[in-house]
């Protein structure tokens, strides 16, 4: 799974979720998660951390293709309509691997009920 790119467009008055599959673009098959710490991070043009979240607090919780999480319309309403970064990274307690498949960007668009 490496994602370049950008994610659809999400609300700053509505929960931000995704559901995402991870799997291995030679065998097509997922990758096993159960050992890993999965982060994502939300950045401002100016490099600020908006929005983490992460296995750890729940935030983000394992499937059994990926991974999945959501971010409550509290949380977005902190954000201005723009463009931000969204960074996802691994890191495997077994092995100590770490990885950061997904570096993209999220349009932030200003929604009408907050």
């Amino acid at each position: 799974m490496n994602h370049f790119g950008s994610f659809e467009p999400a609300s700053n008055a509505a929960d931000w979720a995704e559901a995402i599959s991870v799997t291995d673009a030679d065998t097509g098959t997922s990758w096993p998660l159960a050992t890993c710490l999965i982060e994502l991070e939300l950045r401002d043009q100016d490099g600020a951390r908006r929005l983490h979240g992460s296995t750890a607090d729940g935030a983000l919780t394992l499937t059994p293709t990926g991974f999945e999480f959501a971010f409550p319309a509290a949380s977005m309403r902190g954000l201005s309509a723009g463009s931000y970064t969204v960074n996802i990274r691994f890191t495997d307690s077994a092995t100590g691997f770490v990885a950061e498949p997904v570096i993209a960007e999220l349009p932030v668009l200003e929604g009408g009920f907050r």
